[in-house]
C-alpha cells in the first residue's frame, strides 16, 4: 500500500494536513491567483456553491484575496480550480493561506460532519480535506498532501462543506505542486514483518501483504495474524451457533470437511494449511489446542455454512408435486439474507466515459468487526490481487476483489438457490477468478464452473483495461449475464448496473420454487426501495457518474443501513493501479455500538473515514520492511527486559508495620496521615510510581485554591515523600524495623511527629515538587463545571463525535453536569484559555490537540505514541493523558486517543488510573506510566 504522512503538525496516514509554513516550490504546477475568479466554466477559479468575490481590502503578501461567503442559493461554499494534469500514484500537495472572521458552522444532518474553511480536491471523499478553520483566525497556511487518483483533478476551496455556515473566509496563494513521499505512513514502528510479508494498521484496516508459493504465503499470513485468527474463529462459532464450545465447533468442522474441503484445489489447501501452521508457530491456540487445516476451511466457508439450511429448502427432495399440509402450530422460518448495495457504471453514464464501481457490505456484526483485513497477495502464479478479507481468509467473504489485470469483482447476495453437493465453494471459485482471470469472460468461467449454489450472488464485474462492465446473476442451474460490450442493460439504465439483493432474471428466480405444489408466489422482478433509489440516482447523475456519485450514494439510506460495515470505490484509473478508496465502518460516519449482550464477542464498528489504499508499496515502506525484518532476525532484546524489578511489598505484607496512632495536633498530621498513606503505597505494585503519583497530586494541590482539605492533603503527601526519602536513605530493612518498633510502642496512642523524628534522627525536609505533571485523568471529575469536550474532525470524525457524545452523556447522567462539545476547528485559544479541556482523538485527527501537543508534552505522531520511553504502534493501543492547560495551569487537559477508531472509543471506558498518562491495549490498562518524568506540561 502507498499512503503518505507529514513532518509538520497534523498527519493522516494517507493524507497530510499542514498548518505550518512549508515553503512551496518556486514554480508550482498550478498557482493562478485567486482574484481570477469568475462564473464562467473556463475561468481559473469558479464558484460552484456560495459566493466568491476578489477582495482588494483584505490583502495577503500584498495580493488580493478571495472572499468566500454563503449565498441565498447555497448554505455552504465551494470554489473550484481549472483542471490540473496529474500522474496517478504520484504525491502532490495543495496549499494556501486562509483567514476567517466570525465563521460558524452548523449541521444540516448527522452526515456529513461539516468542516470550516478548508482545502481539498474534487476527486476526494467528503471527509478527506485539510485542517479547517472557523471563528476569527488570522492568516494560516493550510496544506493537504495526497496521492493522485485521477489523471486530471481540480482544487476545491470550501467553507461549511457538508453543512451550513455564516461569516466569511478569505483564501490567497492557493497552489498545487509535486511533493516528496518521505515520511509516508506506515511509520516503521507500525510495520510487522515475517520474511517478505508485512502488516500494519490504517484507519481501522489491517493491511496484510503475503507472497510466494501457496504454503509459504499461507505461513506468512498465519504467523502475522496469529493473534487475530483465533479471535475470528470465535466469531465464526458465535455467528453459526451463538456459542464457542468445542463440541459445537467440532460438529461444524465435520460438515466443512464433508461438504467443502475437497472443493478446494491443492494450491488453496496448501495455503490454508500454511495459515494454520504459521499461526501455531507464533503461539496461537483455539479451544485449548493448536489450529489445523479444517479450522481454516471452516473459517473460509462459514458464510456458505450459514446459507446451507436455506439452500436445502430450495433443493428438490423427490417429493415435489405432493401436497402436504402443515400442522396449525408450525411456524414459517425464513433464513435472514445478508444484504449489500453496489453499482458499476461506464460509457455514456459516467463523467469521463470510463468505469466506476462501488460497493458497501451489509453484514452480521459478529463477522464484520474483523472483516477489516485488506489482503494483498502476490502469488507465485497468477495475478497480483487485493481483496477485503479477514484473519485466516483465502477469499474475501464480503466479495471485494481487484487484480493487476485491472479486473474488479464484487457482488450483492440474492435469495438462496438450491445446493449442488457436487459443486465447489464460492470461496474457492471467487479466489480462482481474481487470481487467474484477466478479463470478464475468464471471471465468468471461473465463477460458473462447478458451482455449488451456496451464497447465491449477483456479481458486478469490471475490466479497467477496456472499461467494460458486466452483471452476472449466478443461480445454481441458471445464470444470466449482461455485458456493456453487447449493450445489454436492465430497465433501460444504459451504462449502469446496480445490485441490492433483488434478482432480476426470471430463470434464476424460478429456482426459488422447486415444488410446483408449493405456496403461490409472484416471480417476476418487482423493484424494491433500493432499486428505485439506484434508478433515481442514475437518472439524476447520468453522464456525470464518478467517485463522488458513490460517496453520495453510500452516505444515506436506503443504500446504507444499520448493518452497513464498509465502503469501497474505484475508478478505472485506480483499478489499473490497484488503488481503492476504502472505509471500514459505516460510510455515513455513524457508529454501530457493541451490544449489551455479554456473551457476544462484539466491540462495535467505529468509522475510520475514507482512506486511499494501494497495492504499490512506497519507498519508505519497502525500507521499513527490510529494516524491521533484519531486526527480527537478529532477535534484538527489548530494553523492557533489562529494567530492574519494581519495589513492592504487595506479596510481603508481614514486613510492614501494624497498628495506628493519633495526632497530638494539626502540626503532627504530616506524620500520622503520611505514614498511613505510605503503608498503602508500599503495598502497591510499584512504590516508585506511587511516589510519582504523589508528586503529581502535590503539584496539583499547589495550583488549587486554598482550603482546609487541600492543606491537609498537602501535609499528608509531604509525609509520604519524607518517609520514602527516609527508606531510600537508610535502606528497606532498617526503615521497616524503625517503623515496626515505633508503631509497636505507640499503637493507639496520641503522638507527636517530633517523637518519630527523635528516633529516626533525620530532620523533616521535603523538597519542592518542581515543574511537571499536576493532574491525573480522574481529576477531571472535579473540574466539570468549567470543562469542554473537543473532538477531532480532521479524520475519524464519526468515531470522535460519537465518543464525545458518549462522554457528554456520562457526565450528564452520572455527574449531573452538562459539558459542551466543540469541533476541533471551533476551539480557539480564546475559547480554551480558562477551561478544562477534554480532547477526543489523537493529534492527527484533532487539529486543536495538534496545536497543543508540544505545549503539553504529548509525543503522538500519526498513529504512534511514545510514553516513558516505550513506543506504542499497534492498532490495539490507546492513550489516556492528563496535563496542565498551557494557557492557564489552574485548569487541566485530558486526552482520550487511540491508534485506531475502535481504540479511541474504548479508551473512554478505562479506569482513571494512578498516573497522569497510561497506555491501554484492547481498552484495558497495560501499565501505569510513571508520573513525574514528563516535561513541559
Amino acid at each position: 500500500m502507498r499512503a503518505f504522512a507529514t513532518r509538520v503538525v497534523i498527519c493522516l496516514p494517507a493524507l497530510c494536513l499542514f498548518t505550518a509554513s512549508t515553503i512551496p516550490a518556486a514554480t508550482p504546477l498550478f498557482g493562478v491567483p485567486v482574484e481570477r475568479t469568475a462564473n464562467r466554466p473556463d475561468s481559473a477559479w469558479v464558484a460552484v456553491r456560495g459566493s466568491a468575490v476578489p477582495d482588494s481590502s483584505v490583502l495577503h503578501n500584498s495580493k488580493k484575496s478571495l472572499r468566500v461567503e454563503p449565498s441565498p442559493a447555497s448554505p455552504d461554499a465551494a470554489v473550484r480550480s481549472a483542471p490540473i494534469d496529474l500522474t496517478i500514484g504520484k504525491t502532490y500537495e495543495v496549499s494556501g493561506w486562509v483567514r476567517t472572521e466570525d465563521l460558524t458552522v452548523r449541521d444540516l444532518d448527522r452526515s456529513p460532519i461539516p468542516s470550516g474553511a478548508a482545502l481539498t480536491m474534487a476527486s476526494m471523499p467528503f471527509d478527506v480535506h485539510s485542517v479547517s478553520l472557523a471563528g476569527t483566525r488570522d492568516w494560516t497556511r493550510l496544506s493537504l498532501r495526497f496521492v493522485a487518483t485521477r489523471a486530471q483533478d481540480q482544487i476545491l476551496m470550501t467553507a461549511g462543506s457538508g453543512g451550513a455556515f455564516k461569516g466569511k473566509a478569505w483564501f490567497e496563494g492557493v497552489s498545487l505542486d509535486e511533493a516528496s513521499p518521505a515520511d509516508s505512513w506506515p511509520a516503521r514502528d507500525a510495520v510487522k514483518t515475517f520474511g517478505p510479508a508485512y502488516r500494519y494498521p490504517a484507519a481501522g484496516w489491517v493491511y496484510l501483504h503475503i507472497e510466494g508459493k501457496p504454503y509459504e504465503r499461507g505461513y506468512q499470513h498465519g504467523y502475522l495474524m496469529s493473534r487475530e485468527i483465533p479471535e475470528y474463529l470465535a466469531r465464526c462459532a458465535y455467528d453459526l451457533s451463538g456459542k464457542t464450545d468445542a463440541q459445537t465447533w467440532n460438529a461444524y468442522r465435520t460438515s466443512a470437511n464433508a461438504l467443502f474441503l475437497r472443493g478446494f484445489d491443492r494450491e488453496i489447501l496448501e495455503e490454508m494449511r500454511g495459515i494454520a501452521d504459521g499461526a501455531n508457530a507464533a503461539g496461537a491456540k483455539w479451544l485449548g489446542r493448536k489450529l489445523d487445516l479444517i479450522d481454516i476451511v471452516l473459517a473460509n466457508t462459514t458464510v456458505e455454512m450459514g446459507e446451507l439450511a436455506s439452500a436445502m429448502q430450495m433443493t428438490p427432495t423427490g417429493l415435489e408435486g405432493t401436497q402436504f399440509d402443515l400442522p396449525p402450530y408450525a411456524g414459517k422460518h425464513d433464513s435472514p439474507m445478508d444484504h449489500c448495495s453496489a453499482f458499476a457504471a461506464t460509457g455514456s453514464a459516467t463523467r469521463d466515459g470510463k468505469m466506476v464501481i462501488g460497493h458497501v457490505t451489509w453484514w452480521p456484526q459478529t463477522l464484520s468487526e474483523q472483516t477489516n483485513v485488506m489482503l494483498d497477495i502476490k502469488p507465485e502464479t497468477g495475478h497480483h490481487l487485493l481483496m477485503q478479507s479477514y484473519p485466516g481468509g483465502i477469499e474475501s467473504g464480503t466479495d471485494w476483489y481487484q487484480n493487476d489485470a485491472g479486473v474488479v469483482l464484487t457482488e450483492t447476495t440474492i435469495r438462496q438457490t438450491p445446493f449442488n453437493v457436487q459443486g465447489t465453494p464460492v470461496a474457492f471459485r471467487a479466489r480462482m477468478a481474481i487470481q487467474y482471470a484477466g478479463n470478464i469472460d475468464e471471471v465468468v468461467k471461473q465463477l460458473g464452473t462447478r458451482n455449488n449454489g451456496l451464497y447465491t450472488n449477483e456479481w458486478l464485474i469490471g475490466d479497467a483495461k477496456n472499461n467494460e462492465i458486466a452483471m452476472y446473476e449466478l443461480g445454481t442451474s441458471h445464470t444470466k449475464l449482461w455485458r456493456s460490450s453487447k449493450d445489454e442493460w436492465f430497465n433501460g439504465t444504459t451504462g449502469f448496473y446496480w445490485g441490492n439483493n433483488n434478482a432480476k432474471d426470471m430463470a434464476v428466480k424460478m429456482e426459488y420454487l422447486p415444488d410446483p405444489q408449493g405456496a403461490p408466489e409472484y416471480v417476476p422482478f418487482v423493484p424494491a426501495v433500493r432499486d428505485l433509489a439506484w434508478q433515481e440516482m442514475y437518472r439524476q447523475y447520468k453522464g456525470q457518474i464518478d467517485e463522488q456519485f458513490a460517496f453520495k450514494a453510500f452516505d444515506s439510506a436506503p443504500l446504507v443501513s444499520a448493518s452497513t460495515m464498509d465502503a469501497k470505490v474505484v475508478s478505472s484509473a485506480m483499478a489499473n493501479k490497484m488503488m481503492v478508496w476504502s472505509e471500514f465502518g459505516r460510510p455515513n460516519e455513524s457508529v454501530l455500538a457493541a451490544p449489551r449482550d455479554n456473551g457476544s464477542p462484539n466491540h462495535g464498528l467505529y468509522p475510520g473515514g475514507y482512506y486511499m489504499l494501494s497495492a504499490e508499496p512506497s519507498e519508505a515502506l519497502t525500507a521499513s520492511v527490510a529494516a524491521n525484518e533484519k531486526t527480527r532476525l537478529t532477535g534484538a532484546n527489548s530494553d523492557e527486559s533489562r529494567k530492574p524489578a519494581p519495589v513492592s511489598f504487595r506479596d510481603r505484607p508481614e514486613k510492614l508495620w501494624k497498628g495506628w496512632v493519633l495526632p497530638a495536633s494539626d502540626a503532627d498530621a504530616w506524620f500520622v496521615a503520611g505514614s498511613a498513606a505510605y503503608y498503602r503505597m508500599l503495598a502497591s505494585p510499584d512504590v516508585s510510581k506511587a511516589v510519582d503519583t504523589q508528586l503529581v497530586r502535590y503539584r496539583g494541590l499547589k495550583l488549587a485554591g486554598d482550603s482546609p482539605e487541600n492543606r491537609f492533603r498537602i501535609e499528608e503527601i509531604k509525609g509520604t515523600l519524607y518517609l520514602d526519602a527516609l527508606r531510600r536513605k537508610i535502606g528497606d530493612d532498617a526503615f521497616l524495623k524503625l517503623m515496626g518498633d515505633y508503631f509497636a510502642a505507640n499503637t493507639t496512642k496520641t503522638v507527636t511527629a517530633q517523637s518519630f523524628l527523635d528516633v529516626a534522627k533525620v530532620p523533616f525536609e521535603v523538597a519542592d515538587p518542581g515543574n511537571g505533571p499536576a493532574y491525573l485523568p480522574g481529576d477531571i471529575g472535579r473540574h466539570l463545571a468549567s470543562a469542554v469536550i473537543v473532538y477531532g474532525t480532521a479524520s475519524e470524525a464519526g468515531t470522535n463525535r460519537y465518543a464525545a457524545e458518549q462522554l457528554q452523556t456520562r457526565y450528564r447522567e452520572r455527574d449531573q453536569r452538562e459539558v459542551p462539545i466543540y469541533r476541533d476547528f471551533e476551539a480557539t485559544d480564546a475559547l480554551l484559555a480558562h477551561k478544562d479541556v477534554i480532547f477526543i482523538g489523537r493529534p492527527e485527527t484533532d487539529s486543536a490537540l495538534a496545536a497543543w501537543s508540544g505545549k503539553i508534552g504529548l509525543d503522538y505522531q500519526a498513529a504512534v505514541f511514545r510514553l516513558e520511553g516505550k513506543t506504542y504502534a499497534s492498532e490495539r493501543s490507546s492513550l489516556v493523558f492528563a496535563a496542565k492547560n498551557p494557557l492557564d495551569a489552574t485548569h487541566m487537559v485530558v486526552v482520550y486517543a487511540g491508534n485506531s477508531p475502535l481504540e479511541t472509543a474504548r479508551s473512554l471506558s478505562a479506569m482513571a488510573g494512578e498516573a497522569p498518562a497510561f497506555a491501554l491495549e484492547d481498552g484495558k490498562a497495560e501499565e501505569a506510566a510513571a508520573g513525574g518524568r514528563r516535561r513541559g506540561n
